[in-house]
């Protein structure tokens, strides 16, 4: 098992380039990182790109006011990684029916999707939904109905939302990781997932993601060595609508007319 997070890498990675700002309120810290090459990919086995933590330890002990100013940090990096001039597919990875997997699901659920009312109303963003649901449950590989949809309907940008996992326990639920580099589903507990990234699907991807497991370097077996925090279910709805927040904000702040129809 390994961990998803950029900055649970080794040591080496980050000497080289990660920088962390922690001059925010609430405690909240943003570190950033940037491999370039082909051969800083292979040194520090991640993959080339851009990568945004946001670590917001407090997130579900102070209330409304961090929610509200760590969903504010949540859209000014995203807006980095953003173009919604296009047509935006989001998917939601994981099992919805397994809670600490839930997480893509349940921003799915919270997007105002709006490519039905695109044709009738102008200067409105485009975008649509999936989720995916798991290999084991529809017999078809994320990869392959990601890409199928993606040659019918033709994104500029794939959003992805999933579940991470992460060494550190006090990063469950409060750490919000965006990346445009990719990401292999399942990847922090097994092998053999093919990455879903703009080299496979050939459209550009971001990846949102939250740890919300917790995995041990060396396990015994890998059912005995995943855990939660307790009150997951709480954790992941709060994570849900931050990020959900956060992506209606930045595609429909300023039209009216889907708040209407969604609220």
């Amino acid at each position: 098992m390994k961990s998803d997070m950029i900055d649970e890498s080794d040591e080496e990675l980050l000497k080289n380039g990660f920088t962390l700002n922690n001059h925010f309120d609430f405690n909240i810290e943003v570190g950033s990182l940037s491999i370039k090459t082909e051969s800083q990919a292979k040194n520090f086995g991640k993959d080339k790109g851009e990568y945004v933590i946001i670590n917001s330890p407090n997130v579900h002990l102070l209330g409304k006011d961090c929610k509200n100013y760590t969903k504010t940090l949540l859209i000014k990096n995203l807006k980095k990684f953003l173009n919604v001039s296009g047509k935006i597919l989001v998917v939601g990875l994981g099992n919805p029916s397994l809670t600490a997997d839930s997480l893509g699901d349940k921003v799915v659920k919270k997007l105002y999707v709006t490519s039905f009312i695109k044709n009738f109303k102008k200067n409105i963003t485009d975008v649509c939904a999936i989720v995916p649901d798991v290999y084991s449950k529809t017999g078809i590989k994320t990869i392959e109905l990601i890409d199928a949809v993606c040659k019918k309907i033709k994104p500029s940008t794939v959003i992805i939302i999933d579940s991470l996992g992460t060494y550190n326990e006090i990063r469950l639920a409060c750490s919000f990781q965006i990346s445009n580099s990719g990401i292999i589903p399942g990847g922090a507990l097994y092998q053999g997932n093919e990455q879903i990234s703009k080299e496979s699907i050939g459209v550009d991807c971001v990846v949102i993601g939250v740890p919300l497991m917790l995995v041990n370097k060396e396990p015994k077996t890998p059912l005995t060595d995943v855990l939660c925090p307790k009150n997951i279910d709480e954790h992941v709805v709060t994570c849900a609508n931050i990020i959900s927040e956060a992506l209606n904000d930045i595609f429909h702040r300023k039209t009216k007319i889907v708040h209407n129809i969604f609220e």
